[in-house]
Parts: C-alpha cells; sequence; structure tokens
C-alpha cells in the first residue's frame, strides 16, 4: 500500500514559497479559525523545486496564517509531478462597475477577434459577447504578464462575490454575468514565474491532486517551536498511520 504519510515533511518557513498572492478576508477568517482550535486539520501541498524551496500549490492561506501565528515549521504535503494537473479557475462576476473601469484602462486593449499573441485574458459577457484582452504595451516578460492579470483580478475581485469554475465548464455566463478565463501557464513557467520573485492573483490556478492528507489536527504549539521535538513528532505520524483512511468513491464535504 502506498505510504501517503511518508511525503509529509517538517520544512522550515524559511524554505517556503507561495505563487500566489492572498485574500484578505479570506486569511482573516482562516487564520482566526486555526488561532481559535489551536490546530491545522489539513496540511497544505508543495512540490520541491530544483533550488531547494518548497513552493506551495495549494494552501496558500493556511500557509499565509500559520507563519503570521508565528510558526518556524510548517507541515507540508510533498506530491511528485505525476501525481497532480495544474488547470486555471474561470471566474464568474456581475457585471458592473469594475468592467467599465477595466474597458478605459489605458494598459488593455480590446479585441473582438483572438489574435496569434497569447491575450491577458478572455472575457465573456452574457451568451453573446467575447472580448479578447491585451496589453496595449508590447511587453511579454513575466513580471508584466503578472501586473495585467493582478490588476484585473483586482478590479473585481475586492468589490464583488468571484464564483469559480474548473475552465471550461461553463461556456456562456447568464445573463447580468462576465466570465473570465485566463490562458493556462505551464509548471515551469509557475517555477520560473516563482523564481523571479513574481506572484499570480489569488484564485487562478487550480490543481487537481489525487490523495489529499485531510484531518490531521497537527497542534500549533508544536510548530512555533525553534527545534521540534522530534519524539512528539513521530508520536504523532504512529497515531495518524494506525488511524488513517482511504475513501475511493467521491466525498462530498462543505467549507463552512
Amino acid at each position: 500500500m502506498y505510504d501517503v504519510l511518508a511525503n509529509l515533511k517538517l520544512v522550515e518557513s524559511s524554505r517556503i514559497c507561495l505563487h500566489e498572492s492572498h485574500e484578505n478576508r479570506r486569511l482573516h477568517k482562516t487564520r482566526q479559525i486555526i488561532e481559535e482550535e489551536g490546530i491545522l486539520r489539513h496540511p497544505p501541498l508543495a512540490i520541491h523545486m530544483q533550488n531547494g524551496q518548497y513552493l506551495i500549490i495549494d494552501g496558500a492561506h493556511r500557509t499565509f496564517a500559520l507563519q503570521a501565528l508565528g510558526c518556524k515549521h510548517i507541515p507540508l504535503q510533498v506530491v511528485e509531478h505525476e501525481d497532480f494537473h495544474l488547470d486555471m479557475w474561470d471566474h464568474i462576476v456581475p457585471v458592473a462597475a469594475w468592467l467599465q473601469s477595466v474597458e478605459q484602462d489605458s494598459v488593455f486593449r480590446w479585441e473582438t477577434e483572438r489574435l496569434r499573441e497569447t491575450p491577458v485574458a478572455e472575457i465573456k459577457i452574457g451568451d453573446k459577447e467575447r472580448f479578447y484582452l491585451y496589453p496595449n504595451e508590447n511587453r511579454q516578460d513575466d513580471e508584466w504578464r503578472m501586473t495585467l492579470w493582478r490588476q484585473l483580478v483586482d478590479s473585481y475581485n475586492y468589490s464583488h462575490q468571484v464564483h469559480r469554475l474548473p475552465t471550461g465548464m461553463l461556456e456562456c455566463p447568464e445573463t447580468g454575468a462576465a466570465l473570465i478565463r485566463f490562458p493556462p501557464i505551464s509548471l515551469e513557467e509557475l517555477e520560473r514565474i516563482v523564481s523571479e520573485g513574481h506572484v499570480l492573483p489569488a484564485g487562478v490556478t487550480r490543481f487537481e491532486i489525487d490523495g489529499r492528507l485531510l484531518n490531521l489536527c497537527i497542534p500549533i504549539s508544536l510548530l512555533k517551536q525553534e527545534q521540534i521535538e522530534l519524539e512528539q513528532w513521530e508520536r504523532l505520524v504512529k497515531k495518524w498511520r494506525e488511524t488513517l483512511r482511504l475513501y475511493s468513491k467521491p466525498v462530498y464535504m462543505c467549507d463552512a
């Protein structure tokens, strides 16, 4: 049987990097829950990069919250590249003033036809209108691309509720809504963007991963230690190994 717990690592906080920014409201809620419960239920997922750093691919808000709470070590479920699939989220947002502000923003150019160059995003309004958003400035570097992505997402993310759907699940948003679709990026591109010191806006990348470790209930007091008490950690791993269950059928869980 595959030993998933062998991939659970306690990593120094300084060796962890993130590929996306955070949403303030979600971070506040996540930190509050962890602080009140005194435990981390679900470890973030990460890959081990060539430079020795660990890149968080799922669990950015948990990681930010743990760092803000003074945790010196972060438990990570480290996965291999073949264990996950990188995709993107489509954003469904009400049509409102944000759309007009983007239309009037001089950094963007709107086209009704897709050009050879990769667009910043594709925007569909209702079932009839489709636009492609391109940069007005002729730059293709990662820093500029991430700046435009963040500028677009920030235009609606703080003032409207954003519904996220897997790319392609919905082709035509309902009347009064806009669908924003971002071009896909590869894992190699993502690692390069992070190594250059840039981050994506929150909630754009989507990782499909099999075999997540859930409900470990790791004490925050342990993670705040400068030097981890290995005996305590080993006792926890032993307990998890004895109580671990694999559910092979779909499970529905509410994020309260």
